[in-house]
């Protein structure tokens, strides 16, 4: 009789220092499951331009704007808010100081982490906003789609990445910011869109 040894994972060569284990669900689309937070909420979505793509057939704000209870818009593209402010008439803010005293039921963060000049800075300010739920989503760097658009050769590598993307990230360290640099604990992890998408969903940690 022949046996045959199974072979060892890879992750299990290394130190158990090395193992970060996040939990994971997956939900494959997006807008959708944003909406069964959204839906007859009071919103404040940041990054609502979608700089420098704007496109109302796609453009996720004026898509929220037909379900939420209120929708306010947060974003330093002030030019792109007056066009937005085109096709949803609500309050819109570029200065993280313009929202205090206002109450939400959730804070959406959709795709605007990796962009950021300092994610620390950005995660605090972001955890002063006055909400019960927070979604931070941000692309995921292991998904197989964009690992397998990328093109290496013998002196040079194409990467397919926007190019005002400052940094990617993973389930872990997507959470570990959060945790590290806010006031946020991470209750969930979510995989959207084929896994392409990373979403923490977040509350405010007790006193």
């Amino acid at each position: 009789m022949i046996y045959f040894r199974k072979k060892k994972p890879e992750y299990l060569k290394f130190d158990k220092y090395w193992h970060q284990r996040v939990d994971i669900s997956r939900h494959e689309n997006r807008e959708f499951f944003f909406q069964t937070y959204c839906t007859d909420k009071r919103v404040l979505h940041f990054g609502c331009t979608d700089w420098p793509i704007f496109n109302p057939k796609n453009n996720l704000h004026i898509k929220l704007s037909k379900y939420c209870k209120v929708l306010h818009g947060f974003d330093v593209d002030v030019e792109g808010i007056k066009q937005l402010r085109e096709f949803v008439d609500e309050d819109y803010f570029h200065k993280i100081t313009q929202v205090k005293g206002i109450s939400y039921d959730v804070c959406l963060i959709p795709e605007t982490i990796e962009h950021v000049d300092n994610a620390a800075q950005f995660l605090k300010e972001i955890s002063e906003v006055d909400a019960g739920i927070f979604l931070i989503t941000a692309p995921n760097c292991f998904s197989r789609a964009h690992i397998n658009r990328n093109f290496y050769d013998n002196d040079y590598f194409i990467e397919i990445v926007h190019p005002d993307h400052n940094c990617w990230y993973s389930p872990f360290t997507l959470k570990n910011q959060i945790e590290k640099y806010s006031s946020l604990n991470v209750n969930e992890i979510v995989l959207l869109e084929e896994e392409k998408m990373i979403c923490c969903v977040c509350t405010k940690k007790m006193n």
